[in-house]
């Protein structure tokens, strides 16, 4: 059995597709909350900053993975990258520092670099300009989302703008760009961007601060 959090049925959102990319999302993600000293990552704080990544990702110039996420529970949650996140694990790129066992029999596992993790994302990195700007993405994601929420919230879903909206039933997809380009979550950066700019006008690399800025006073007036 996996020492992860249940997921639903498959459906077909969850379908795996672009599994290596999401292997390399997952180990950027990691590796730069591990140089920040903010490992093990939850297995709910992982999905959120892959979630968030993949929202805010025009950013940084970087091409998302995905352009939806099936709306479960209070925050977002992609059950085929689980499965990926089990097969980083069992072969000792991530290692899983312990397992919080949940109601209904729910497993949430912790995770931080294995012994294979450090050189792996090393080779990614060298690899490709494009893998740079994803790990720059997730730098300043983690950094972002630890200095005001995500060390003690995760449930991030009602206040988000794309997978909050009241549009979208539970158990259906939230598109965010995937078939259609409606990125609520761009949207409100770019708001803030420009609100910004008068005062620096480099703003624009501060998008995706000032997007977690809103999420947390937005999570505490929900």
């Amino acid at each position: 059995m996996s020492a992860t959090e249940s997921a639903p049925p498959a459906t077909g959102v969850d379908q795996p597709a672009d599994a290596g990319i999401w292997k390399a999302w997952v180990l950027l993600c990691i590796a730069e909350a591990s140089r920040m000293g903010l490992t093990p990552l939850a297995s709910a704080q992982l999905h959120v900053l892959l979630y968030l990544a993949n929202t805010l990702a025009p950013l940084f110039e970087v091409v998302r993975v995905r352009g939806q996420v099936l709306k479960r529970g209070p925050y977002p949650f992609y059950p085929d990258v689980q499965r990926e996140v089990d097969r980083l694990s069992f072969c000792g790129v991530l290692r899983i520092d312990h397992v919080d066992f949940g109601p209904k029999g729910h497993l949430s596992a912790h995770y931080s670099l294995g012994i294979h993790g450090r050189h792996l994302h090393a080779s990614i990195v060298d690899s490709a300009k494009e893998a740079q700007r994803t790990a720059r993405l997730f730098r300043e994601l983690v950094s972002a989302c630890f200095g005001k929420f995500l060390g003690s919230k995760t449930a991030i879903g009602p206040a988000d703008a794309n997978y909050g909206s009241n549009e979208v039933l539970e158990g259906r997809i939230v598109d965010f760009s995937e078939w259609q380009d409606e990125n609520r979550n761009m949207d409100v950066a770019r708001y803030l961007i420009e609100q910004l700019r008068s005062l620096q006008p480099r703003a624009a690399r501060d998008g995706v601060r000032l997007y977690c800025e809103y999420l947390d006073r937005a999570m505490s007036t929900v």
